[in-house]
């Protein structure tokens, strides 16, 4: 359980810097996508921090009722990462260079990612979105970019086994103007989907260093 919750984050904070769904959508050239990607990897580069809010809904196929969660994200380049559920209830992820937290009222996990392959790949895929990477991530993923009026959309389909066994496709939009997340879409196998709405983001701010702190 600890695992898989943690996998899901890192799926969605691999795309949370990209993100929102689109209608009206067009598919692009392989020239045009290789220049969109480019600029989100470089406006991904000039990003040292960054923190905001977030509310996350969960729509389950067997329940009417979707589950709401609210929490907080900070990151510091180059392997600082901050990720906090507030309520309804309380769980964070710290990711600090190789060390991992998961920390909830009941319980505190260290890992050191150096002596354990899965959450060292999980750590990876997790920095990887913040340095821009994750568009061009072959291993990972296939991506295809489409146009939707001022938004830019990349279509994310796992290429790996344990990938393919989480989700269907990962539905990522940015504006144009902010290479900014407003949004992230997680369709699973199930039909279950998962959306992350990103609000006060704040870029190159100055956030206090415990915030990072996993010992």
């Amino acid at each position: 359980m600890k695992k898989s919750l943690f996998i899901r984050v890192a799926l969605l904070l691999y795309i949370v810097f990209f993100a929102s769904s689109g209608i009206a959508q067009t598919v692009v050239n392989d020239a045009t996508a290789q220049q969109m990607m480019q600029k989100v990897n470089d406006a991904a580069q000039k990003m040292k921090t960054m923190q905001c809010t977030f509310v996350q809904t969960k729509s389950l196929k067997i329940l009417k009722k979707k589950m709401v969660s609210n929490g907080r994200m900070a990151y510091s380049q180059p392997s600082l990462l901050h990720w906090e559920y507030t309520s309804p209830y309380a769980y964070t992820f710290i990711v600090n260079g190789t060390k991992v937290l998961m920390k909830s009222r009941q319980k505190r996990d260290v890992i050191d990612a150096k002596q354990n392959k899965v959450f060292r790949e999980i750590t990876n895929i997790m920095l990887s979105s913040v340095t821009g990477k994750c568009l061009t991530d072959k291993q990972n993923f296939k991506t295809q970019m489409l146009l939707d009026g001022d938004k830019w959309i990349a279509r994310l389909t796992p290429v790996k086994k344990e990938l393919k066994q989480l989700f269907n496709t990962l539905v990522i939009t940015f504006d144009e103007r902010q290479m900014m997340a407003v949004s992230v879409e997680m369709i699973e196998k199930s039909g279950d989907n998962t959306l992350i709405e990103l609000r006060n983001v704040k870029k190159n701010v100055s956030i206090d260093s415990n915030e990072f702190k996993v010992d």
